[in-house]
């Protein structure tokens, strides 16, 4: 007869499930520098052995931690306008500055600036897939419809994720949804009258 797992060993996505909370407990409690991954483990009530089997330093498990705390990116919907599917990207990004995911915040984001090597990677699995998503939603935009083919540049993408970001650091709060239409407006580069 098998004898059964030990009970309340965690295993599989369970185990994982523990150890991503306690990787984003540690960052949101003493940021990316100072995380270990003894730390993470003793958080997560398991041991160092399990998370060295699955990642081989704390890059790639912090890496792994957010990509799973990240909401997913919104699908841009071809029934909606390029206003719209731009207007929720731009909410979810404001979101996860705000700490309203299980991503730890603007505080967490900074921090990575002192770390090149996590910055890059941040910079490239986290922040291009985002980047990469405006853009299709401006590319969206065809001649003669709400915008022509200056808003598809590259930089343009940037802007509105940039303006939120500045809302965050001038004013330790997120954008309210008429920043985020205004911010958009500028996105479009449309005038706004008042």
């Amino acid at each position: 007869m098998a004898e059964s797992a030990t009970p309340g060993r965690r295993r599989g996505a369970e185990l994982e499930h523990a150890i991503y909370v306690a990787t984003l407990d540690e960052l949101s409690a003493n940021g990316y520098g100072r995380l270990t991954m003894e730390g993470v483990a003793a958080r997560a009530g398991t041991g160092k052995a399990a998370l060295y089997r699955r990642w081989p330093g704390k890059q790639p498990l912090v890496l792994d931690a957010l990509r799973y705390a990240l909401p997913p990116l919104p699908d841009p919907d071809p029934e909606r306008s390029q206003r719209e599917n731009l207007a929720d990207s731009l909410t979810a990004f404001s979101d996860v500055l705000a700490g309203k995911t299980l991503v730890p915040g603007i505080e967490f984001i900074v921090g990575v600036l002192h770390e090149p090597d996590m910055r890059a990677l941040f910079a490239d699995k986290i922040i291009a897939p985002r980047l990469q998503r405006i853009e299709a939603i401006l590319h969206q935009g065809a001649p003669g419809s709400e915008n022509g083919h200056e808003a598809a540049h590259p930089l343009a993408a940037r802007t509105g994720p940039a303006l939120i970001l500045q809302t965050f650091l001038l004013t330790g709060e997120p954008p309210s949804p008429q920043e985020i239409d205004l911010i958009i407006d500028t996105v479009l580069q449309r005038t706004v009258t008042s």
